[in-house]
């Protein structure tokens, strides 16, 4: 089975590279997630649940990190 990667977003920094989008050639998973990180690559196939699963749970720590910082900052 020939898989084809279709770039829908990326993010790069000075020593890694994030990006995802969509696979053509999988019976199943049509989404792809890529990290890469000096050297290293890791690339997951995911459904489009999944993939939304996973956006859920990123948003999720960022607002649970930020939340302190914005109550501090309205309490001052």
């Amino acid at each position: 089975m020939s898989l084809v990667y279709i770039e829908i977003v990326k993010q790069s920094y000075a020593d890694c590279e994030f990006s995802a989008g969509l696979v053509k050639g999988h019976l199943v998973d049509t989404c792809y997630l890529r990290l890469f990180r000096e050297g290293d690559e890791v690339i997951i196939l995911l459904r489009p649940d999944e993939m939304a699963a996973i956006a859920y749970l990123c948003s999720a720590v960022l607002w649970s990190k930020l939340l302190p910082e914005k109550e501090a900052v309205e309490n001052a």
